[in-house]
């Protein structure tokens, strides 16, 4: 083997190698963050409440912080569904949107919120269609359309964004073209399930159609009578 085609090689592998683990790192960053925003928030929760709850009453309460957060995002729930809670929430909104530099943060994290919204309106004004692409390599993962484009000589390309599991509203955004996507008969609703539950829930059947090519898949059943040992 001649010493150009060992550097070659060498040099491929090497960018594979690194393509690999970026693309393993961009998916764990947003799911690491998540878990220790949470984790972060249950813990300021329980040091700033625990040692009131023990000077006044002695008793330590476990899982208070969660308890504390999981009762106040309910409650907030509860407000901004009155009339003046909406009109609140309309005005602060505004406020946010015309501070510098943080409404640019702001309304594009809203506007990824306002696609997981839970109902219809709101997630198909934000993702248009589910597509499969291969993603980070030799892997189909679920993502949404969200714009389409046409270039110059007519070639057709989406904006798409790729959500993460658990945490789908954490992901990434990408354009891709048009004939390097799968087309699935899966539902927004149906795909943002998949995403948060690690596709343990999934639909019982569906099908995947690239170019002309269609293949339909529904989940395995094992037989029991092949399961049952013979005498």
């Amino acid at each position: 083997m001649s010493k150009s085609v060992r550097s070659s090689f060498w040099s491929r592998l090497m960018s594979k190698v690194r393509n690999s683990f970026f693309s393993g790192l961009f998916l764990v960053i947003p799911i690491v963050a998540s878990v220790w925003i949470i984790v972060f928030g249950f813990t300021l929760i329980d040091e700033l409440l625990q040692p009131l709850i023990r000077k006044y009453i002695n008793v330590n309460i476990p899982g208070l912080g969660f308890g504390v957060i999981v009762v106040s995002i309910f409650l907030l729930g509860l407000v901004t569904n009155n009339y003046v809670g909406k009109r609140i929430v309309k005005l602060g909104d505004s406020l946010l949107r015309r501070i510098p530099f943080f409404r640019v943060l702001y309304s594009s994290a809203k506007q990824v919120t306002d696609g997981f919204a839970d109902s219809g309106t709101m997630s198909r004004a934000a993702f248009r269609e589910v597509i499969l692409v291969e993603f980070p390599a030799n892997a189909l993962i679920p993502a949404f359309i969200t714009n389409e484009f046409i270039s110059d000589n007519g070639e057709k390309y989406y904006t798409i964004y790729i959500p993460t599991t658990p945490t789908p509203w954490t992901g990434f955004a990408s354009i891709v073209a048009a004939n390097k996507v799968t087309r699935v008969n899966i539902s927004i609703d149906e795909a943002i399930k998949m995403c948060i539950s690690g596709m343990m829930i999934s639909p019982a059947q569906f099908s995947m159609t690239s170019g002309e090519t269609t293949t339909n898949l529904s989940i395995a059943r094992k037989d029991k009578q092949a399961e049952t040992p013979t005498p």
